[in-house]
């Protein structure tokens, strides 16, 4: 402990020659997110399993192999957004995941919230569905389209990527970055957000801007992330679901 102690001291006193203001824990913080997210965009995106993994992406039929690559990136999200941030979290910082938003207790007003919220989006995703950009992008995974069995794994996939994603832009950084910085790290974790929106419809990474606050605030007012996980999960999946032809 003492040693990690000297150590924290050390990269504060070199950095403070440049930043006077900057400390270990928020410059850990920093750097190792953008290393997670940096390995996640470029490795962990679905064409990693067809890179990764020839031989048994070969083997598989097209629809599996399609499945295969998706939960690839999901678990790479798992693996790079929650589970490492976690071990940070405990290991480096010596802090409690429960300040971190992995808390369900006291959430009952942001899950109502939650469910207003997606009420009065559900007009607009209907009409946004539509679109010639939306019908183009969406399902991302074309053979969930037609087969309901498809679909139902593809949504159950895509929950363990919310729960990551929440964990690190809602939990990781908002919480990560509220101890020193206090609400302006709503800040810190909306940037990156919309930011990782990029290749989506214009719409879409407009709109990441206002969900970015919302899901901060919602986070921060129910110290959890189980709140957002709920409405990103639902808004995705129905995004989703209006696309396809399986229930028409």
């Amino acid at each position: 402990m003492k040693k990690e102690v000297r150590q924290n001291k050390a990269v504060s006193k070199f950095f403070a020659g440049f930043f006077p203001e900057l400390e270990f824990r928020e410059v850990f913080l920093t750097v190792s997110a953008s290393i997670l997210l940096i390995l996640f965009l470029y490795q962990g995106k679905a064409a990693g399993f067809f890179k990764y993994m020839p031989a048994m992406a070969e083997s598989l039929s097209r629809p599996h192999a399609g499945l295969a690559s998706w939960a690839w990136s999901h678990i790479a999200s798992f693996l790079l957004l929650f589970i490492t941030p976690l071990v940070i979290i405990t290991a480096v910082f010596k802090e409690k995941p429960s300040d971190y938003g992995l808390n369900i207790k006291g959430t009952i007003k942001e899950f109502k919230i939650v469910l207003i919220l997606f009420l009065l989006f559900l007009p607009l995703l209907i009409w946004v569905s539509t679109t010639p950009s939306f019908q183009a992008k969406y399902p991302k995974l074309k053979i969930i389209k037609d087969n309901l069995g498809y679909f139902t794994i593809y949504q159950m996939l895509y929950l363990i990527k919310w729960i990551s994603w929440e964990f690190f832009f809602r939990g990781f950084l908002l919480f990560g970055f509220k101890k020193k910085y206090g609400e302006g790290a709503v800040l810190f974790s909306t940037m990156p957000f919309v930011i990782v929106h990029l290749g989506k419809p214009q719409g879409e990474i407009f709109g990441a801007i206002l969900a970015g606050f919302i899901l901060c605030r919602l986070a921060l007012n129910g110290r959890s992330i189980f709140p957002g996980v709920w409405l990103h999960f639902m808004v995705a999946g129905t995004m989703d679901f209006l696309t396809c032809t399986f229930w028409k």
